[in-house]
C-alpha cells in the first residue's frame, strides 16, 4: 500500500483486487467515493473527484465539499 514517510510518498505496487465500482480484477487504489477501491478505468470516468482523493491519501490535502 501507498504511505507516507515523512514529507516523502512511497508509491507500491498492490497485488491485483476486485475493483469495487466494476467487479474486474485489477490493480486498484482507495481513490473512489468513500475510499472504495478502484481501478484505473473506473477511476478516469470521473478524473477530477478521482485526483481530489488521491492527494487526500497521499498528501493530506482536504477534500472538497
Amino acid at each position: 500500500m501507498s504511505h507516507r514517510i515523512g514529507n516523502v510518498t512511497v508509491i507500491c505496487e498492490t497485488p491485483p483486487r476486485q475493483c469495487e465500482t466494476c467487479g474486474e480484477v485489477k490493480e486498484t487504489r482507495p481513490y473512489g467515493p468513500n475510499g472504495q477501491e478502484i481501478c484505473y478505468d473506473c477511476a478516469m470516468k470521473n478524473p477530477k473527484a478521482t485526483n481530489a482523493r488521491m492527494d487526500h491519501v497521499l498528501y493530506g490535502d482536504e477534500l472538497p465539499i
